[in-house]
């Protein structure tokens, strides 16, 4: 599988949503993609979702740092910004996958273990106040 990686160049137009960001990729790609963007929303269902650093960003309100963001690259899904702790058993679960600090990734040639990420999610929630 190979696509295009998006890089902003200061003659590209910015991204304007979530939905452009996605639509970029492969149909592959797309659907792992919203498969996060669905967990996200069935989790939190107030999130506000927009784009940050060029990729889709998950905040509880406007003006507050985003809690997770997800993002495309050439191999592999990640999810950033997961600062804070995580209980020592998913912390477990979840180390195959973590490959630096607050950021996962999950290559795109193995199903997405979205009910790890569920978890993962649920303590997010928790620790949030939610």
């Amino acid at each position: 599988m190979s696509y295009t990686i998006s890089t902003m160049k200061a003659d590209e137009p910015s991204l304007e949503s979530v939905d452009d960001y996605i639509s970029q990729y492969p149909q592959s790609v797309q659907q792992r993609l919203n498969s996060l963007r669905s967990l996200i929303k069935s989790l939190f269902p107030e999130v506000i979702e927009n784009i940050s650093y060029r990729m889709p960003a998950y905040r509880t309100k406007p003006g507050k740092r985003p809690f997770v963001y997800i993002g495309v690259a050439r191999k592999h899904i990640g999810i950033y910004a997961l600062h804070g702790s995580l209980s020592p058993k998913l912390q477990k679960e979840l180390e195959p996958h973590i490959t630096g600090k607050g950021t996962l990734q999950f290559v795109n040639d193995q199903p997405l273990p979205l009910a790890l990420i569920k978890k993962l999610l649920l303590e997010k929630r928790t620790e949030l106040g939610l």
